[in-house]
């Protein structure tokens, strides 16, 4: 009996011996545990922090090179060193000398005063959505023919024709971000954002797509109901292949006219209209 519970006593310490080894281990892996969550969390941070710094530092840049290009386009030295030098025979011209506005047509397009030639389309920021969107068209249209402008003229240019609404919210935006410590809108590009951010509604896409798939001839002509859809479909950014553009035309028409165009394309002896001359041929039957 001696010798038995002497052996019980044995296999108890060597039990509690290998306990305190796993918890020993235990705690150890627990506490490396511990110390890679806090690295990973770190790591973490630290990457945000980086992808902070590298945004404002784009940011900077961006506002870095806008800012210089219009010290340069404001430094009458350097528009006359420019103008003369675009002028003077190629030999004699500066090492290093860049035509003004690449074209040489800046001189050309603007006044004795800096104004620009032609006119700004205004823009009074009402709450049809397509005004807007007509007005920021037209804008990019004479940006593209005048490519030489800086990002600040062109938005000095297009905010010199807001009225109504549209001029006292610019004003508000661009006092809010000074007073904010924000950082100034100094591309055409960010003006364009915030002014869709403000005049664009979000659903508006989800509208377009609604009324394009509600749309029907009605009392409509053939040629205004088609002008409407291919209006919505540009709006919309539609991209389809010929064949469901025509089913979506042929089943928004007035049914004795789409059934007319089925009999009359069935019965020809050209067979069916296929083909880019699909519409024109459909608009010029239906407008006969």
């Amino acid at each position: 009996m001696e010798g038995d519970e002497a052996l019980r006593n044995e296999m108890r310490r060597e039990f509690r011996a290998q306990d305190d080894v796993l918890n020993g281990k235990i705690d150890e892996i627990s506490q490396k545990l511990d110390a890679t969550h806090v690295t990973v969390t770190t790591m973490q941070d630290q990457m945000t922090d980086v992808q902070r710094s590298l945004a404002d530092l784009r940011l900077a840049v961006e506002n870095l090179t806008a800012q210089q290009q219009q010290e340069d386009d404001d430094d009458p030295e350097l528009q006359d060193d420019a103008h003369n030098a675009r002028d003077a025979p190629r030999g004699n011209r500066p090492r290093g000398w860049v035509p003004l506005g690449r074209n040489g047509r800046g001189q050309d397009e603007e006044d004795g005063l800096g104004k620009p030639k032609f006119s700004i389309p205004k823009f009074e920021g009402g709450a049809d959505v397509e005004e807007y969107l007509t007005w920021e068209l037209k804008i990019e249209k004479l940006w593209s023919l005048h490519p030489h402008y800086t990002e600040d003229r062109k938005i000095k240019l297009a905010s010199s024709e807001f009225d109504g609404y549209a001029l006292r919210w610019w004003d508000a935006f661009v006092r809010n971000r000074e007073e904010d410590r924000e950082q100034p809108i100094r591309t055409w590009r960010a003006m364009k954002e915030a002014m869709t951010s403000r005049f664009v509604p979000t659903n508006y896409l989800r509208n377009i797509y609604d009324k394009l798939t509600l749309l029907r001839q009605g009392v409509k002509t053939v040629d205004e109901y088609y002008m409407e859809m291919e209006m919505l479909m540009q709006r919309g950014r539609v991209r389809e292949s010929l064949e469901m553009t025509m089913q979506r035309f042929l089943n928004g028409l007035n049914k004795d006219q789409r059934s007319s165009y089925r009999s009359w394309a069935f019965h020809t002896p050209r067979g069916p209209i296929y083909g880019a001359g699909a519409f024109d041929a459909l608009r010029l039957l239906y407008s006969a």
